[in-house]
């Protein structure tokens, strides 16, 4: 189970598993080597079926996104897991998220891992789904 840093070369990979894991709101091919670009930003790629986009700014660092195109198998968990990590290691002490409020695996692994809501956004989402805006405090 290996998970790997993807620069800007797997920006077509990405744009396609981020259309497996989002078929409602694909980000595209430019999307992904624009953002891979930028001072910060991070990318973590699991082999099984997934990804996540992290981006650090000082002491502080957003899950920008995650997606998983083969759900129950770890793969959440692992990114997440190793963009803890990726973020600690840079010296930051907060991360921040955003996740559907009513997606309950993602806010299960979430909680699972330590993060606490601290806001809502109605409305959010293009369906018009609401968002829950988490927080996980890194000690050191």
């Amino acid at each position: 189970m290996d998970v790997i840093e993807a620069g800007p070369a797997y920006a077509a990979v990405l744009a396609r598993l981020h259309a497996g894991a989002f078929p409602g709101d694909p980000w595209d091919e430019r999307s992904f080597a624009t953002l891979l670009g930028q001072p910060g930003v991070v990318c973590f790629v699991d082999e099984r079926g997934g990804f996540l986009l992290l981006r650090t700014v000082l002491d502080e660092a957003e899950i920008l996104t995650i997606g998983v195109t083969a759900p129950r198998q770890g793969i959440g968990g692992a990114l997440m897991r190793q963009a803890i990590r990726a973020a600690g290691w840079q010296g930051v002490r907060t991360i921040h998220l955003e996740v559907a409020a009513d997606n309950a695996a993602a806010r299960a692994l979430y909680a699972s891992l330590g993060f606490t809501q601290t806001g809502f956004r109605k409305a959010y989402y293009p369906d018009g789904g609401d968002a829950l805006t988490l927080c996980l405090k890194l000690i050191g």
